[in-house]
């Protein structure tokens, strides 16, 4: 094909697209933040969409709602209405009429992106033909130099730029080490509310995968709902957001667990009615004290990491709306999700093995961690192998479908109690430890001490304590 045909067809392009992306952003914030990173003003191939785009962003850098009201008055109000919508009045309704469910934003922005890289690629290529139809014998080096640099110009913004100038991140870093020594306690990260636990890891940071693992009925979500009620209940963190991903139980049994807990009402009791007068007084103020808590869950199931991921990206940007609204500075700190082995492998081959599976999910959760800068906390479960020992104790090796769990972890910890084996197992080994001593295990620390944190175990309450609270009765 000659260089006059390719001149004469139409730039890479998709109109549907570019109006999907569009119509999304103009609905919700969710999607904007979704395709914020993927796309630029120049990504938009037709004139009047380059033009809205920049638009929403103006708007947004203004903390301007955007919607077809808002944008409409802002075009008007700064004279751009003429070159976007002319007298195309049902333009920008006509753009939320076309668009897709808003979840699909990411899907749509990926082809606008992938059409605008197609059309820089043509115009480097070219120039690069020009400059060799120009090239002497003396210049070829540089014009082979050239074109490198003029792909490279085009496809850099596609490669992930995670590296950072080692003069950027000793500043960032002296400034961190600065303001922990202003703190008043060594808690660093997201704590956990018990204090050995917060003194081998100096609270939950961000960016780790946390693996908290045990044989069933051990308390592992009961354990990971008292650090998040822990959180948002602390005078230092009651700002901080939740996000729990509930795979196994329901939005209403985890809320009743949330309620027992912090009322010290019986979970039975709640769950069966039979609640004195006294004990009401008690839900009511647990009530008071959960209701206006940061704390949002999803139960969904079956749900794959893709999902967890977008999900929590909303939960992100409801966080930001409701601190715009009351003016605190509320920010999504911490996610939970239970459990790990119940999450769905989207994509996957029917040839994978389950470990595989389990792997990518893992791989999934840590880079969910990195990317959204919170510590993930994924609950597992625990083999059988334990059980066959003589020494009880959990070890690394006994992670359930393990494959590249330990490895992917930062942090992995086991409940474990010696009174869960001495009878039975199952409901039986449960009622052993109504009350009992826990231990919470250290068993990896990638940046950290290893060691073992004594907790106090309540099961009616469905609540963990540390043991000084049971001494004084707090």
């Amino acid at each position: 094909m000659s260089e006059g045909t390719l001149l004469s067809k139409v730039p890479p392009h998709s109109a549907e697209a570019e109006e999907a992306v569009l119509g999304a952003m103009l609905q919700n914030n969710e999607a904007f933040y979704a395709v914020i990173g993927r796309l630029k003003e120049e990504s938009f191939y037709i004139e009047r969409h380059r033009l809205l785009f920049k638009t929403i962003l103006a708007m947004h850098d203004k903390n301007i709602d955007v919607n077809i009201e808002t944008v409409l008055r802002y075009l008007v109000e700064n004279k751009m209405a003429e070159s976007i919508v002319g007298t195309d009045m049902a333009f920008l309704q006509r753009l939320v009429d076309v668009s897709p469910v808003t979840r699909n934003a990411e899907y749509y922005a990926s082809i606008v992106s992938g059409k605008a890289l197609m059309r820089e690629l043509i115009s480097a290529s070219y120039n690069i033909q020009s400059l060799c139809f120009e090239a002497t014998e003396e210049s070829v080096k540089d014009i082979a130099d050239e074109a490198e640099r003029l792909v490279f110009n085009v496809t850099k913004e596609r490669l992930s730029n995670n590296f950072t100038g080692v003069k950027e991140l000793l500043i960032e870093t002296m400034k961190m080490i600065e303001d922990r020594t202003k703190l008043k306690t060594h808690t660093t990260g997201v704590p956990s509310g018990y204090t050995e636990l917060d003194k081998l890891t100096g609270g939950f940071q961000p960016a780790d995968l946390i693996i908290l693992a045990a044989r069933p009925s051990m308390g592992k979500t009961s354990f990971a709902l008292n650090i998040a009620e822990n959180v948002v209940s602390g005078n230092e963190t009651s700002n901080y957001g939740v996000g729990i991903f509930s795979l196994e139980m329901s939005k209403l049994q985890i809320a009743e667990r949330l309620i027992s807990s912090k009322s010290l009402v019986s979970l039975s009791k709640i769950r069966s009615g039979i609640v004195s007068s006294q004990e009401w007084v008690k839900l009511g103020v647990a009530l008071n004290s959960l209701y206006n808590s940061n704390i949002f869950i999803d139960d969904s199931n079956p749900i794959s990491i893709m999902e967890i991921r977008g999900k929590a990206r909303q939960m992100e940007s409801k966080f930001r709306e409701i601190a715009a609204a009351t003016g605190r500075p509320v920010a999504l700190k911490i996610i939970i999700v239970d459990y790990l082995q119940l999450i769905t492998a989207a994509g996957s081959k029917r040839n994978e093995s389950r470990e595989q599976v389990v792997s990518d999910i893992s791989r999934g959760l840590k880079s969910l961690a990195k990317e959204l800068r919170v510590p993930v906390i994924a609950l597992s479960q625990l083999n059988r192998e334990t059980e066959k020992r003589d020494d009880k104790r959990p070890r690394l090796s006994d992670l359930r479908e393990s494959g590249s769990i330990e490895q992917d972890a930062d942090v992995v910890m086991f409940l474990h109690s010696d009174k869960y084996y001495d009878r039975g197992e199952g409901e039986e080994a449960a009622e052993a430890i109504k009350e009992a001593e826990v231990q919470v295990i250290i068993a990896k620390h990638r940046n950290g001490a290893l060691g073992d944190a004594n907790l106090m175990f309540i099961k009616e309450l469905t609540r963990f304590q540390n043991r000084v609270n049971i001494r004084s009765g707090g």
